[in-house]
């Protein structure tokens, strides 16, 4: 899998570590939380997502 680098604010990475926790049980899952966000925001927004 491709890796990429974000960077994001104090309170948004504060709320992804807690939220990742809180979901998936650790943050081994931080990669599965994102992409499963992005996802979700692509299909909002009518982004088809290429294979």
């Amino acid at each position: 899998m491709p890796k990429t680098t974000l960077t994001l604010t104090e309170p948004v990475a504060k709320t992804l570590k807690l939220f990742t926790v809180k979901a998936k049980g650790n943050m081994h899952a931080q990669s599965q939380v994102v992409e499963e966000a992005l996802i979700e925001f692509f299909q909002r927004h009518g982004i088809e997502i290429e294979n």
